[in-house]
């Protein structure tokens, strides 16, 4: 009967556990418009699934406990102590979650959910503190009060509370008429997915990127603030929108359903000691794709204000004069159509490294079509603004990049940096060289794991530790071109602020929604002097184009 006490105890605060996550999951779910009997259903949803997991992992752990303390639980009922311990532990890790959360998940939150998570945990923290006050106060007219019934109850209302007072999400604003484009200037914005400075300077120094080189010697250049936690999705978004993920609603790659809560679509989970998406009960979801975004990208608002944009390489559809889409490993041309210098310089290298000879030929022979694509369908349709994505660094730097780098290694990555400087060179000369605004952006780089990471892994099967963009490292930006201040370092830029810079220098109002600022120490003196701020309320997203 010991035991039994014990579990009952147990899966009691495991159901008070599910019941103060319950209202955090939709503090992070703000477009949910659940009536009664929806909210009923989650509750009983979230509430059976902590039961079982959050309940059980407790009774283990109480079990556990009682070989040195065996009188844990030995009177019949409720046992005051036992279930203050348990309440307490249920607090603290309500309040871990919450914080954790409000933290981890600071750019994907809107400022109401921000202040709604950090009361919640505020108020999960206060209530710690006094059941830890209660426990150590024994013998005292404190104890006699009824804690084993307030204490759930403050916690309670310290989660509902928070998601009750937590403001509804923003919806689109009407769309603006834009003004229409300086006539004769022209915007190449080139995405390398993966690169970052501590990998592209030593380049530049060996001479391996002459005209990156000079390029930032001519203009404004600097490390850019990535999102946290990592999302390719997200960051994306947020750099052709140059709006917060909580903006334009794209958080993750995919989205899923819980068809007994409606249609409504999840995307953003709350993060804790589970693997994702596992804390939506009983495997009750279905995948779907992630929603489309809620603002128009950097391509749109150039394609509305009267000028032709082709986009290469970008995931999706989009709303422009002309678009390649990434092409697939199957769809690519052959390896052997390459330059051959290039081949000669690789085939050392992958001979040595026969298991990762396919990767490495598909990811160059991508990266090479995306370019001559690009080019190609310029001199067929030519475009003012040509809107270009290739990740080459962030599919082969994991692969050729060691805790001690060899000969083949080095040599191949070398070989990425003169690829992308040789594309880039083609691609600026294309669209009228001096005359065109280049936008070079990195939306995330590459990083050994942490210490944290490296620690996980050491009960894991892992034999190297490879860069990722996992851990957020933060890439960079180059701007280029008429209005650019050169020999500048920028400092404290920050993903979303490429958006509104290039609208800037393209003398394009900037959206009040957007996040982003406008980056004056790129812009010269006489530019700034007689471009004004122009500012709209926002730029929503349009159809795209089948």
């Amino acid at each position: 009967m010991r035991h039994l006490r014990r579990l009952g105890h147990c899966l009691a605060a495991g159901a008070l556990a599910g019941a103060a996550l319950l209202p955090l999951q939709l503090v992070l779910w703000p477009s949910a418009r659940l009536d009664a009997g929806q909210l009923g259903l989650a509750v009983l949803a979230w509430t059976s699934w902590a039961v079982v997991w959050l309940g059980g992992t407790a009774f283990l752990l109480v079990e556990a406990s009682s070989l040195p303390l065996p009188d844990i639980a030995i009177r019949r009922g409720l046992d005051p102590l036992l279930w203050r311990w348990l309440v307490t532990s249920t607090g603290v890790l309500v309040a871990g979650i919450t914080w954790w959360n409000h933290s981890r998940l600071h750019d994907f939150l809107t400022p109401g959910q921000r202040d709604a998570l950090a009361a919640a945990g505020i108020g999960a923290g206060l209530v710690v503190i006094v059941q830890f006050a209660v426990l150590l106060a024994r013998g005292s007219a404190v104890t006699r009060l009824p804690w084993p019934l307030l204490f759930p109850a403050l916690l309670l209302s310290a989660a509902w509370g928070s998601f009750l007072a937590a403001p509804p999400s923003p919806l689109p604003g009407p769309a603006p008429v834009a003004p229409r484009f300086q006539a004769g200037q022209r915007v190449l914005l080139v995405s390398w997915e993966g690169a970052d400075l501590p990998w592209l300077l030593p380049a530049i120094e060996r001479g391996d990127m002459p005209f990156l080189r000079e390029r930032r010697d001519a203009g404004a250049w600097g490390q850019l603030r990535s999102l946290r936690p990592y999302s390719r999705a997200a960051s994306l978004a947020t750099l052709a929108t140059g709006c917060s993920p909580a903006t334009h609603g794209v958080v993750a790659r995919r989205g899923y359903r819980l068809p007994f809560l409606g249609d409504t679509e999840v995307a953003l989970l709350l993060r804790g000691p589970w693997s994702s998406p596992h804390q939506l009960p009983w495997r009750a979801w279905e995948r779907i794709p992630a929603p489309p975004s809620q603002r128009a990208p950097l391509w749109e608002i150039l394609s509305d204000s009267g000028r032709q944009v082709g986009v290469v390489g970008w995931p999706g559809r989009a709303r422009a004069a002309w678009q390649i889409a990434a092409p697939l490993a199957a769809e690519t041309m052959p390896y052997e159509t390459l330059d051959g210098e290039l081949r000669a310089a690789l085939d050392p290298a992958i001979t040595r490294n026969p298991g990762l000879a396919d990767p490495t030929r598909f990811a160059f022979a991508i990266a090479a079509e995306i370019g001559a694509g690009a080019a190609l369908s310029h001199a067929r349709h030519p475009v003012d603004a040509l809107v270009i994505a290739t990740d080459l660094p962030a599919r082969l730097r994991p692969l050729w990049t060691g805790d001690e780098p060899t000969a083949s290694q080095a040599e191949v990555l070398r070989q990425v940096v003169r690829l992308l400087d040789d594309q880039l060179q083609a691609l600026w000369a294309l669209m009228g060289g001096e005359d065109t605004m280049l936008v070079v952006v990195s939306p995330f780089g590459m990083a050994p794991p942490s210490s944290w990471r490296r620690l996980q892994g050491v009960f894991g099967a892992r034999s190297r530790w490879r860069v990722s963009p996992e851990d957020s490292p933060n890439g960079f930006v180059l701007f280029s071109g008429p209005g650019v201040r050169p020999g500048t370092r920028l400092r404290g830029a920050r993903l979303a602020d490429v958006t509104p810079t290039v609208l800037y220098l393209a003398n394009l109002p900037v959206a009040r929604d957007m996040s982003g600022r406008v980056l004056l120490d790129a812009v010269t003196e006489e530019r700034a002097a007689v471009t004004p701020l122009r500012l709209v309320p926002s730029y929503p997203a349009g159809e795209p184009r089948r």
